[in-house]
């Protein structure tokens, strides 16, 4: 039976139906990585608070997560080889 007024047939479940609201602003997110490119989380959330939107810091991350960017903030270092370095 098609979904139509007045039906009791349940909705699609599941599924992402929030992101696009923070995928419109894609262009400013990825200015701002690269003009600054050890920008924290927070500042973009500030830089997207001043254009008017409202994104958690949750948001933001699932953001780089989608495009499978990471910003780590450590110093690389040599591995060593007698000893764990992290």
């Amino acid at each position: 039976m098609a979904k139509g007024a007045g039906s009791v047939a349940p909705g699609p479940l599941g599924g992402d139906r929030r992101s696009s609201r923070i995928e419109a602003q894609a262009a400013l997110i990825l200015g701002l990585v690269e003009e600054k490119s050890d920008i924290t989380l927070a500042e973009i959330q500030i830089e997207l608070a001043r254009a008017g939107v409202a994104a958690g810091i949750g948001t933001i991350w699932r953001f780089f997560d989608r495009r499978r960017m990471t910003c780590k903030k450590r110093r690389r270092t040599l591995p060593s080889k007698i000893a764990r370095t992290s």
